[in-house]
Order: C-alpha cells, then sequence, then structure tokens
C-alpha cells in the first residue's frame, strides 16, 4: 500500500496543511467491485474526503464511480453492478452475447437512480474522461446541461471499441470512445491527486501485488505491475464472475481503503470503527471457493469480515438468485438455441441502429473525405517545395540545347 504524498496528516489539520484535494479512478470494467468496498468504506470512515474533493475524476467504470459518489448508496452501487453482471453472464457466450448489451443497462441505471439534480450537483466537481474519435485525443467533461447530457457523457465514457458495438456514441455531435483509451486516469500526476485502481500498482489505493523482476507498466496514466494476478484481473474487467469472486473483490478494495486511512492517520479517533485491525497479508488471487452467509461473508484466509450488513446481504441475495438460476433446465439447451438467438438479436441490433446508422455512414463519408483533401493538400505542397528547390525535375523544363 501506498501513502498520498501530498502531505495530508491528521484530520485535525486537514484544512490546514491540505487546502484542495482530488480522487481520479482508472477505467476497470467489472472490476469496478473493488471500487464499491473503496467508496464503502470512505463513506463510513472519511466522509470528509468525499464531500471535500475539488475534483472528482475517472474513465469508463471510473468515471460512473465519480458520478454516483454521494449520490447513490454503497449497498446499492453493489446491486446495480450485480444486476449487470448477472445479465452479462445469462447468455452462453457471456458478456460477449450479442444479447447482452451494456450500454443500455448501464443507461437504465443511471436513469432510475441518479437524482434529477445530478448534473448540477457533477458540473465543476465531476471531470469525464473521453476520447475523440476523429484524432484520438483526450477530453475532459465537467460541466453538464441536464441529467441526460451527463448520462450521455458517461455512456460514451464507457464505450469500449468492439466490446460495446461498431458504432461510436455522440456528444454534442462528436463522437467520443472510451476514456480509458487516451487518459485512464485524470490529474493523476497532480500531487494532491488521490489515486485509485483495482490493479496492484503504485496508486494511493489499490491491491497489494509484487511485479515480476519489479518491472511495471504505465497504462495512460495508470500504474499496472506485470504479474499474472493483473492479468487475470484483465480477463475479469470485461468478463464478470460469480457474485462469490465480486464480493472478495469488494471486500479488498474495503481492506485497501482502511489502510491507506490508517497509514496516513485519517480515521476519527473518536469512532468505534477506528479500532479496527487489520492484517497486513491478505489473499489477493480471485477465486470461486467461497462461501457466503446470511449474517457472514466468508473469504478465504484468516482475514476478518468487515463489510456492513448491507452489503453482505446484497452478495448474499445475489448468490442465491444465481444458484437459482444454475439449476434451471433451460440454461443446459442455450449452446442449441445460441444460433437462433444470435440471428435474432442481430436482427434487432440492426433495427435499433438503423435511425443512427444514416449520421454514422455520414461521419464516415466526411472523414474520409478530410483524410482525402489532407493528404492531397500535403502532396501538393510537397510537390510545390520540389519544384522549387529542384526546378529542372519540372515536366516543362528542358536542359537541351536546340540543334541547327
Amino acid at each position: 500500500m501506498h501513502c498520498i504524498t501530498s502531505g495530508i496528516h491528521m484530520l485535525d489539520n486537514m484544512q490546514k496543511s491540505v487546502k484542495e484535494w482530488n480522487i481520479s479512478f482508472a477505467g476497470c470494467g467489472f472490476l469496478m467491485a473493488y471500487y464499491c468496498g473503496v467508496y464503502c468504506c470512505l463513506f463510513e470512515r472519511a466522509q470528509f474526503l468525499l464531500k471535500g474533493a475539488k475534483k472528482i475524476c475517472g474513465a469508463s467504470s471510473g468515471a460512473l464511480m465519480g458520478a454516483i459518489l454521494c449520490q447513490m448508496s454503497p449497498a446499492k452501487c453493489c446491486e446495480n453492478l450485480l444486476e449487470m453482471s448477472r445479465e452479462a453472464r445469462k447468455g452462453a457466450l457471456g458478456a460477449a452475447n450479442p444479447s447482452f448489451n451494456l450500454l443500455k443497462i448501464v443507461r437504465n441505471f443511471l436513469n432510475r437512480d441518479l437524482p434529477d439534480d445530478a448534473h448540477l450537483l457533477a458540473s465543476g466537481r465531476l471531470f469525464v474522461s473521453l476520447t475523440r474519435v476523429s484524432d484520438g485525443t483526450n477530453v475532459l467533461l465537467s460541466e453538464f446541461d441536464s441529467k441526460e447530457d451527463l448520462i450521455q457523457a458517461l455512456i460514451c465514457s464507457c464505450f469500449y471499441p468492439l466490446y460495446c458495438g461498431v458504432i461510436p456514441p455522440s456528444y454534442h455531435g462528436i463522437r467520443y470512445v472510451d476514456g480509458a483509451l487516451s487518459d485512464n486516469m485524470p490529474f493523476s500526476s497532480l500531487r494532491n491527486t488521490i489515486t485509485i485502481s483495482p490493479f496492484s500498482g503504485e496508486s494511493d489505493i489499490s491491491p497489494y501485488g509484487n511485479p515480476f523482476y519489479f518491472h511495471d507498466i504505465y497504462y495512460n496514466n495508470v500504474s499496472i505491475h506485470i504479474n499474472f494476478i493483473n492479468a487475470h484481473r484483465v480477463v475479469i474487467a470485461f468478463f464478470p464472475p460469480e457474485p462469490e469472486v465480486l464480493a472478495e473483490m469488494c471486500q479488498n478494495g474495503y481492506k485497501d481503503a482502511f489502510l491507506f486511512l490508517k497509514q496516513n492517520e485519517l480515521l476519527k479517533p473518536s469512532s468505534p470503527l477506528s479500532e479496527l485491525t487489520l492484517i497486513d497479508e491478505w489473499e489477493n488471487i480471485p477465486t470461486s471457493k467461497k462461501c457466503i452467509s446470511e449474517n457472514n461473508l466468508s473469504v478465504t484466509g484468516n482475514s476478518k469480515n468487515i463489510l456492513p450488513d448491507s452489503i453482505k446481504k446484497v452478495f448474499y441475495t445475489a448468490s442465491l438468485r444465481e444458484n437459482e438460476e444454475r439449476v434451471n433446465l433451460v440454461s443446459c439447451l442455450m449452446w442449441f438455441i445460441l444460433p437462433v438467438e444470435v440471428t435474432n438479436i442481430m436482427l434487432l441490433r440492426l433495427f435499433e441502429c438503423t435511425p443512427e446508422m444514416w449520421s454514422f455512414l455520414l461521419w464516415m463519408w466526411q472523414m474520409t473525405l478530410r483524410i482525402i483533401g489532407q493528404t492531397l493538400k500535403k502532396a501538393f505542397s510537397i510537390s510545390y517545395l520540389c519544384m522549387q528547390k529542384y526546378p529542372s525535375l519540372h515536366p516543362l523544363h528542358s536542359t537541351s540545347n536546340p540543334t541547327h
């Protein structure tokens, strides 16, 4: 675990030592379960960090997490995430099944659970990372005209090409894709930014994990150790596991956030929860060999469960529902009905995107003409410079002497 370098000290000296601080979440797909645990810990033990943050930044699922901080309860966040992961595992191909429409599910959740004034609460404080399709440039959005305007910005930031579809969504007439492709952790270079990532690395709140030969990589400003655990986490980001594994990830997020608060002396001395002790060595490899009970969520190792009852109840309910669906005989026929399902879903997708298709084709035509125009302009410019510098190469120029 890494301590923040901004000089944050005791809670009583917080306002004196640091006037402003930011929170930045890395994009991580279904590893967002880790963020649910971090959010739960900060919500219970250090709400001043959430309420007093000058900027809350993120890309993709990190932007979603930033948008719902203090606007949705931690239990509701877990409930929505588990519902999305359940939908992703429904088909025979999992999240790759054509029937799974991630962005549609995300939009429905945001429309239902975000308050009507969410755009007012987010404007000037939430920074959503987007990648502009036309030139690959990163764009940070922080002003939103309406709740729908905010949701559309989040949808653009979550659109991972091919995984979420073929036609990129647009925001104010400009097409964008996943912000993680250009800047996966906005403002991470600032010393007063608390960086949070579900990949083991050099972020302030992140899982513990040694890199092989002490090597790590930076994926668009996110430090990621090179090891097998992180490789496994990349797979989970796109293909969610069972609720038991997500429950462990959530608890690890809670534990890592607690250790961050403890190491930086940001826990309230008067809080009865501050007496909680944690061991340093916790198993970080996700595994499905867990057991969830209604009163106690247990994970492998000797770690003490620290998730609140409301969170444990959400995972317990999701686990029961998952077990009931596993014994459904219809699931045994999934591979037989898969061709029919794929054909049906593809036709429905084509019908749904027909109005959008014409604007997309027009945009592609305009982009093609722009590229051709820029290429021809550059070619003519080079040709003109060559004629100025080497006039003998001009086809109308003749150096031969006339014969008499």
